[in-house]
């Protein structure tokens, strides 16, 4: 494991995005509803996700992509009904931005693919 690659350091990068992206509901509750209203936001999968990118899972990527992707089209969802309607939004552009970050390092970052796989080659 090259720990000094640049594929390291943007994985790096991604587990905080999606570490923040959990934490933020947790600690700043009025950033996405009302006094009165109740967020829940489950942090087990993107710790899971993480362990396993980590861990070189050869399909760790592709799940990681597809939770992050259903993350991001809630997070844009609840964002664009707040903006029409009114409601709390600074929390969700937050989350929703995060989201993209991960999404777009992990699709279009040839590092990051060269370090998940190297596992698989030796």
């Amino acid at each position: 494991m090259n720990i000094n690659g640049r594929g390291f350091h943007l994985l790096v990068l991604v587990s905080i995005c999606m570490l923040l992206a959990d934490w933020l509901p947790e600690h700043f509750k009025l950033w996405f509803v009302s006094e009165t209203g109740h967020v829940g936001h489950g942090q087990t999968m993107n710790w899971l996700i993480i362990v396993l990118l980590f861990g070189r899972w050869k399909h760790a990527r592709s799940l990681a992509l597809f939770v992050n992707g259903l993350q991001f089209l809630f997070g844009a969802l609840i964002l664009f009904t707040s903006w029409k309607w009114g409601g709390p939004w600074l929390g969700y552009s937050l989350t929703t931005l995060l989201h993209l970050v991960v999404l777009k390092v992990l699709n279009d970052s040839a590092s990051v693919r060269e370090f998940l796989e190297e596992k698989q080659l030796a």
